[in-house]
This record gives structure tokens, sequence and C-alpha cells, in this order.
């Protein structure tokens, strides 16, 4: 999560405004502000560090905590070790999950279990490049699935937002076996994304996270991709509404994400945006793998 989502969530859990959460968290005004204000601002380690805690301490977790700081680890563990060590940990974390008694539970600690599993095997396809990637691709969709079951047979409100998250993580997979200069013309994938409503989804997130770019963004490509500019223009009006910045589409809101602009997935969308007048790039030469985060 960006540090953004974090003081949105704290926002939303609490009611607190900008100056009672700088109050709280002991960080200047001027710093949460623009957090609040600027897409992809980015902060210090210190005050990252200082916003989590307060995130965790004020916004409830569905999940054992102890699995959340699994989850925090092994983030921790692909920033900061080579992919030798990463990958050493990882095989013994793997191992550790997959005999986890609650593993095969219908709850929510099988759930985040059956979800780091997914997390692994995405890994194995997409980030080491393992031979056979469709093979560990369909592993991770597999464990992905298993937890979007669980959270689907659970009723709270409050684990919309987790459906989501995981519905995304099999939306990455899926757009990860598919090059960018495919992804508009596969009928395939097009479909897929028809069948599991995924538009449908975005739009009930943003309806009570109006806040959340990201998942605008998100659902723009998914819009894009089946060509429907209904869609298309809602996602990017929300955009706008969170910062004019999105108006211009080559604003780069942050290191990992580009502009819409250069998204080969978002070809579509800029060539038929009204007035765009914009010159498109080489989707043959953009990067092909996609986040989970």
């Amino acid at each position: 999560m960006s540090m953004y989502e974090y003081l949105h969530e704290i926002k939303k859990e609490t009611g607190w405004s900008q100056e009672r959460i700088s109050i709280e968290s002991g960080l200047a005004l001027s710093t949460i502000g623009r957090i609040f204000r600027k897409p992809g601002y980015t902060v210090n380690e210190t005050s990252n560090m200082i916003i989590r805690e307060l995130h965790q301490r004020v916004v409830p977790s569905a999940y054992p905590e102890y699995l959340n700081l699994l989850f925090k680890q092994y983030a921790d563990w692909k920033e900061r070790f080579s992919k030798k060590m990463f990958r050493e940990h990882m095989n013994t974390l793997e191992v550790l999950l997959k005999n986890h008694q609650a593993l095969d539970a219908q709850n929510l600690n099988a759930c985040r279990l059956q979800w780091l599993l997914g997390h692994i095997y995405f890994d194995h396809a997409f980030y080491f490049n393992r031979n056979a990637p469709d093979k560990w691709a369909e592993k991770a969709s597999y464990w992905y699935q298993r937890a979007l079951i669980i959270l689907e047979q659970t009723e709270y409100q409050a684990l919309t937002l987790q459906r989501y998250k995981v519905c995304q993580c099999l939306v990455a997979t899926r757009f990860n076996q598919t090059k960018p200069a495919q992804r508009q013309n596969n009928p395939e994938l097009r479909q897929w994304l028809r069948d599991i409503t995924y538009l449908q989804n975005v739009e009930v997130i943003l309806n009570d996270d109006y806040w959340n770019w990201m998942v605008a963004r998100n659902g723009l490509v998914a819009a894009s991709i089946l060509q429907d500019m209904d869609y298309c223009q809602k996602f990017w009006k929300i955009m706008c509404a969170v910062s004019r910045e999105f108006e211009d589409l080559a604003f780069v809101p942050g290191k990992e994400m580009g502009s819409i602009l250069k998204d080969p997935d978002l070809q579509w969308f800029c060539q038929n945006h009204k007035g765009s007048g914009i010159i498109l790039c080489d989707i043959d030469k953009m990067p092909i793998k996609i986040s989970i985060k």
C-alpha cells in the first residue's frame, strides 16, 4: 500500500482531519497535506514507518497480526535481498505455508495463507522468470482463487476491498501471461474480464472509496481493453477529481506507475479520448510485467 492509501484508510476509520492525523503521528501538517494532495508523493523511511504504525494502531484488520507481519516480511525480503537470498527465503516460506494447519480451513486465516502462496508462485513466474512461466502462473491463480472464494463466502462489508485486492492479483497474473501489445486484441482475456464483472467490481469500490485513484486507474485499464468508453470516462474523471494533474495524460504519478499516455494497455482510451491530439507510445517497447502491489 502507498502512504496515500494508508492515510485515507486512517481518515475513513477515524474521521480525523489532517490536523488531527498530524498530531497523532507527530509528522508536520505540510507533509500530511502533500501525501493527501499529490498522487505518488513519497516520504522518507522514518515517516513511512510512523504512518504504517499509526495505521496498524487505529485501522482494525480482519486477519491475525502474525500473518499481516508475514506479508510485510515477504515484501521486505523482496525489496532488500538479492534475488538469490530472496529465493532461498521464499522457498523456505513456501514449505512452511503449505504445511500450516490452517491452510485448508474455510476461514480468514486460510485466506491469508493462500493469498501469500499466490504471491510466491506469482514471483516464481514473473520475478524470477522461471521456465514454463504459465505453469507457475496457474499455481498462483489457483491459490488466489481459493483465497477469493473464502472472501466471497464471508459477508462482512469491511472485506469488500479485500475481495477486490485478491481479484486484482488474479488480473495481474492473467495480464502478465499476455504481451501488452496483444491484451486489447485477446478475446479470451477480454471475455474473462467480463465474466468476473471486473468493471462493476471496481465501480463498487469507488462508490465507497472515491479517493482511490489507483483502483480507478486499474478500472481505466480494463475499460480500455474492453473498449468501453463510458467506463473509461467514469474512471478517468474520478482520477481527475482526486488530482487535476491526471487531466494531462502525460502526467507520471510515481516511480512505480507511468503515465496514461505511455501505458500500452491504455492505447484505445488515448486514441478515442475526446480532443486528445496526442502521440502514442510504441507498445512493443513497453515492459510486460504488472505489479500486484
